[in-house]
């Protein structure tokens, strides 16, 4: 048979039945052990650690542990340092070849005390620190690929130019042998029509004759003009080092050769390194400004403001010299024309015959 009773009765009277565990009993039977049964040393006077001894013996023996805190926080700065020096080292290294980074000689010198820098003025302004360290991450932040790639653009470098198969492309020869400097001016407010003008009077001709020129023009232009040509003509004596022929040999006389240029013209050039205006062009920029112009029968249209911007390519003598020999040689080796013969024409027909 089964006992059959609602479940809420039999749980009211299972509340009433006496409890029979204590309540105060642990639920686990393991029995417990004091922590410091496991200590070696109980005595509480000796402190805990690997010093607790040395601390509490005598005055020789506490002088010999500070003299070990201080020796390992030396060793720890010397290491910072080391680590600090030659990473500084390799940044800076100027040898390409140098793969590997030499570990200081001297280990145990004392790092010598660094100067502190100066308080900087709260009213000076913010400018962008030179010195490489700092930004040595920014513009070279992997030294070790660019060593390689530079090491290994030389020894292609030597091998083109020892191989006795190889040939230097004509445009390399001529990059390394003649010099050029190329400037673009701002956008000056004014057309491509009326700048090209300028352009085209400026080009072929020698800086110095240039300049004479957009002196004397009544164009407004021209005043722009010879400022950005002498900017040009700075930067390529700065930068790239032409027009310093005349100054090197003072001393000594040149003849004059006399070439022809690609415009048919004769002249006479007394110094190879003279700069001379081998390009002059403009280029199209971006409208300035925009302005309603009001019309007749109440129309309106609107007239845009444009800019332009002119650009220089500055070249040495030699450059021209080296051009006009160029071209005696390519008439030298096409030999002279031969015309035909005038004869008269025989056996004229109306359809081919043959």
């Amino acid at each position: 048979m089964s006992l059959s009773l609602p479940s809420r009765r039999l749980l009211r009277s299972a509340s009433t039945l006496p409890t029979t565990l204590p309540l105060s009993r642990a639920l686990s039977t393991t029995p417990s052990r004091p922590w410091f049964w496991s200590k070696k040393n109980s005595d509480p006077a000796v402190p805990a650690g690997p010093f607790g001894e040395s601390l509490t013996g005598s005055a020789a023996d506490r002088a010999a542990v500070k003299e070990r805190l201080k020796s390992s926080s030396r060793r720890r700065q010397e290491l910072q340092d080391d680590f600090k020096k030659t990473t500084t080292e390799r940044l800076q290294t100027p040898a390409m070849f140098d793969d590997v980074v030499e570990a200081p000689q001297n280990n145990q010198q004392q790092s010598q005390p660094k100067p502190q820098p100066a308080a900087r003025d709260p009213n000076a302004p913010w400018t962008t620190s030179q010195v490489r360290e700092h930004y040595a991450r920014a513009v070279d932040p992997d030294p070790r690929s660019r060593v390689r790639w530079e090491r290994k653009m030389v020894i292609r470098r030597v091998h083109a130019g020892t191989d006795a198969f190889s040939r230097e492309p004509r445009a390399a020869r001529l990059k390394r042998t003649e010099r050029e400097s190329r400037m673009a001016s701002p956008w000056l407010p004014t057309s491509v029509k009326k700048l090209v003008m300028l352009a085209r009077q400026v080009a072929g001709k020698p800086v110095d004759e240039a300049l004479t020129q957009m002196r004397y023009s009544k164009k407004k232009m021209a005043a722009e003009v010879r400022v950005e040509l002498e900017k040009a003509m700075e930067l390529a004596v700065v930068a790239r080092g032409m027009g310093l022929g005349a100054a090197d040999k003072a001393g000594k006389k040149r003849e004059p050769v006399r070439i022809k240029t690609k415009d048919g013209k004769w002249i006479d050039v007394a110094d190879p390194t003279k700069v001379y205006i081998a390009e002059a062009f403009v280029n199209r920029g971006p409208w300035r400004f925009k302005r309603l112009v009001p019309g007749s029968r109440g129309r309106s249209s609107l007239h845009y403001s444009p800019a332009t911007s002119i650009n220089f390519v500055l070249k040495e003598e030699k450059t021209r010299i080296r051009e006009h020999q160029e071209r005696e040689a390519k008439a030298y080796r096409k030999g002279p024309w031969i015309p035909h013969p005038d004869r008269p024409v025989t056996a004229q027909r109306q359809h081919y015959s043959w």
